[in-house]
């Protein structure tokens, strides 16, 4: 038997392919397999492998402090409740969405805390959010947040959207600020020149950009637009948006799929739910399904795809902030409708992600089990 070892490179290609949990416990090995699995190159590779394959989906979820998590690939369907890092905060706890196997969490203002947590390593980051700066008699006021992460720079961002408005709905004040966990500082990068249509603080990254569904003008009824902040260069453009009907309907945006996607719900008619194939081309836009269910839409005031199934053949929905159910894509809906209640969903992979040393570090040995 050769006693010749492995080649790194090797080596690692063999260990992207392994699920988190015995790679995790493979660390105590050695040194070595310490070194080689909490390196940069083995957690690109991992996540790069659970991109192409669209496994190691989890779905993330929870009310007030409490979070759980449900593993899309397991035919077990056990719901895990995890621990929360802001679980002492005296405010509510938001997630605000997930990007390379990280989640940031967010409490409810007045509070304003932030935490970047792997829900797999236990590890996290606390920052504390400075209340917004503006003068005094600027009128009502409006604060959504979102979160993404920086390729080029290896940096996960928070972004910040303050808008002021007077008693009469003119725009007077609004700017955009940043927060890099790379520096841990906040910078204010530019005005926001549109009125934001949705205060909701939904998971709209992609392609590098946050999303925000937009407006030139106030008003209830106007044509929307969609803005798109790119985190790598502080750049704010527009998007195009499908040919839609002239008809009322309420719309959001979510991500589906890496895809920018768009729900339009007509009420009491129909639901038409919009996938931008090819990022930035308007002919691009293609309507994956549309339902004219009469149970549903008498039911339905929100509605959000969240994943699709690993075979890509179903479409994971959450249901007016409540429930989540699958649907068969371009079929008949289905009455598979999950048996527990999130609050607040969002989707990440299942994946290690290296802290910083400088960030607070806490290992949990077991999970809870509901």
């Amino acid at each position: 038997m050769s006693d010749v070892p492995m080649p790194p490179d090797l080596l690692a290609q063999i260990l992207s392919w392994l699920p988190v949990a015995p790679l995790l416990r493979f660390r105590s090995v050695s040194k070595t397999f310490r070194a080689l699995i909490d390196s940069d190159y083995v957690i690109k590779l991992q996540l790069n492998h659970s991109l192409q394959t669209n496994t190691n989906l989890n779905i993330i979820f929870g009310g007030d402090r409490t979070l759980c998590y449900l593993n899309l690939d397991s035919s077990a369907k056990v719901v895990n409740k995890i621990d929360n890092p802001l679980y002492f905060a005296i405010f509510e706890t938001v997630i605000l969405g997930s990007c390379n196997g990280v989640v940031c969490l967010c409490t409810t203002e007045p509070d304003n805390e932030i935490a970047f947590w792997n829900p797999i390593v236990r590890k996290f980051k606390k920052i504390r959010l400075a209340p917004a700066k503006c003068s005094e008699g600027l009128g009502r006021g409006v604060c959504i947040k979102g979160f993404g992460y920086d390729h080029v720079h290896d940096d996960h961002k928070v972004v910040r959207l303050v808008q002021y408005c007077s008693l009469h709905n003119e725009l007077v004040h609004s700017k955009i600020e940043v927060f890099s966990s790379k520096t841990d500082a906040w910078r204010e990068v530019g005005d926001f020149p549109y009125y934001l249509c949705y205060r909701r603080n939904f998971n709209t990254f992609t392609k590098g950009a946050l999303h925000w569904l937009v407006s030139r003008k106030p008003g209830k009824r106007v044509d929307f637009l969609i803005a798109a902040f790119d985190l790598t260069n502080d750049e704010l453009r527009l998007v195009p948006r499908p040919e839609l009907s002239n008809e009322h309907f309420h719309v959001n945006l979510a991500i589906l799929g890496g895809c920018l996607s768009m729900v339009c719900h007509y009420p009491m008619k129909n639901v038409d739910i919009w996938v931008m194939r090819s990022y930035g081309v308007k002919d691009s836009w293609t309507k994956l399904i549309s339902t004219t269910d009469v149970k549903l839409i008498r039911e339905l005031d929100f509605l959000r795809p969240v994943s699709y199934s690993r075979s890509g053949d179903e479409v994971l929905f959450e249901k007016n902030f409540d429930s989540l159910y699958w649907r068969k894509s371009r079929k008949k809906m289905t009455t598979k409708e999950m048996t527990f209640y999130p609050r607040g969903s969002g989707l990440y992979f299942k994946e290690r992600r290296s802290m910083k040393t400088s960030w607070e570090i806490i290992w949990k040995d077991v999970w809870v089990f509901l």
